[in-house]
């Protein structure tokens, strides 16, 4: 009987021993507060797409004659993609070239035509009258001269009269000098219409000259801008239709100019401003993390299932080349920060009567509660105001 006791002592210390370090182990699982970065943040998810994307066509039909770059080539703003046949566009610039030159000759035949039939004093269509000029100073020279002998005679009356004439005469002589229209000989005229004409001519003749060599540059498709040839439409040989025009040449996608737009309620969006810190994480490449900008913010609102959303797009800083355009993304808005303060894990902070307390482990290693305050509540991490000192250990879980 004796042995039985002793026995069943025995498996009640080991039980107790096993439940006691069952009950230890329910409080190993703790955290320390530490001193780091807290940052507040608005999610927003989306796609990814490339703001650099071009579609890159012929404008005229033609032959293509050589086709330059292939499906994931990089190229530069200017490369030349591909070429069209262009022996005949050529043919077209020189005959264009050539009537210009003819044009210009013509309107230098009838432009000295005109200056050799033309009198030298017609200055163009207007003309000055000298002999009209010399005649009425020349009487008004004489009525001054008769008007000083009588008024040496005393015979104030009569000069008055002459002086007034003369008067009319100076004025008289004024007119006569200023320049007024000249009636030209029909004959004139229809020389100056040629001469309008050929220059017409000539101005029409560089116009088509300027059109056949712009065609002959558009023979060429040069890349617009600094990317990635995605898609081919075309190959050496194949005869473009106007119609076939419609259909883009080629694709060029900038990998490094990729953006993310994304609808935000209404409820967050007056945390969002231009300029702001951005992280984008992919649900194709977990653990890949991307920093970006806020570049945009809707000022128009949208309605989705009762709900008032506002477009806002982040531009991301140098990708990782694993990141394409298309990829699901969440973009995380980092609308406040606060730099190395003491923080806790958010999993570690329980709430209880309407306050913030955590499970702090005491010497003895039992958790005992204890309030705190709470500042800056970041994803994983929150700022510990009052309560806890930097180095304290707090339980992960409620105790039991």
């Amino acid at each position: 009987m004796r042995r039985t006791a002793a026995a069943i002592l025995a498996v009640s210390l080991a039980l107790s021993t096993l439940v006691g370090c069952a009950d230890h182990n329910d409080i190993t699982e703790t955290a320390r507060v530490t001193r780091s970065d807290v940052t507040s943040r608005v999610s927003v998810s989306g796609n990814l797409e490339a703001h650099e994307n071009r579609f890159v066509s012929f404008t005229v039909p033609g032959t293509v004659d050589v086709v330059l770059v292939e499906k994931g080539d990089t190229v530069s703003r200017g490369d030349v993609l591909a070429r069209l046949d262009s022996r005949d566009l050529q043919r077209r610039v020189d005959l264009a070239r050539t009537q210009v030159e003819q044009a210009r000759v013509q309107y230098d035949i009838a432009d000295q035509q005109l200056r050799e039939t033309i009198y030298p004093n017609y200055y163009g269509s207007y003309v000055i009258d000298v002999p009209g000029i010399w005649m009425a100073l020349d009487q008004a020279t004489d009525r001054i001269q008769r008007a000083q002998d009588y008024i040496d005679q005393s015979n104030a009356t009569e000069a008055n009269v002459l002086l007034h004439q003369a008067i009319e005469d100076i004025e008289r002589a004024e007119e006569s000098a200023e320049a007024r229209p000249w009636d030209l000989p029909i004959a004139i005229k229809v020389m100056e219409l040629q001469r309008e004409a050929a220059a017409t001519r000539v101005r029409a003749a560089e116009l088509e000259f300027e059109t056949a060599r712009d065609n002959l540059d558009d023979a060429t498709i040069t890349a617009p801008i600094h990317g990635v040839v995605t898609t081919i439409n075309i190959k050496e040989g194949d005869v473009l239709s106007s119609a076939d025009l419609a259909q883009p040449a080629f694709q060029i996608i900038d990998p490094s100019t990729l953006e993310m737009s994304g609808l935000i309620d209404e409820m967050d969006i007056a945390d969002i401003t231009l300029g702001q810190e951005v992280f984008v994480t992919l649900d194709a490449l977990p653990g890949v993390e991307v920093e970006g900008t806020v570049t945009f913010i809707s000022h128009a609102a949208m309605i989705q299932a009762g709900v008032v959303m506002y477009e806002t797009i982040v531009s991301l800083h140098d990708p990782d080349p694993r990141v394409k355009d298309g990829m699901s993304a969440t973009a995380n808005i980092v609308t406040e920060r606060a730099e190395n303060v003491l923080t806790l894990p958010s999993a570690a902070i329980f709430r209880r009567d309407g306050r913030d307390i955590v499970y702090y482990i005491d010497r003895d290693g039992r958790p005992v509660v204890r309030e705190v305050t709470i500042g800056l509540r970041g994803v994983r991490v929150v700022e510990i105001v009052s309560g806890l000192d930097e180095g304290d250990e707090v339980s992960r879980q409620a105790p039991q």
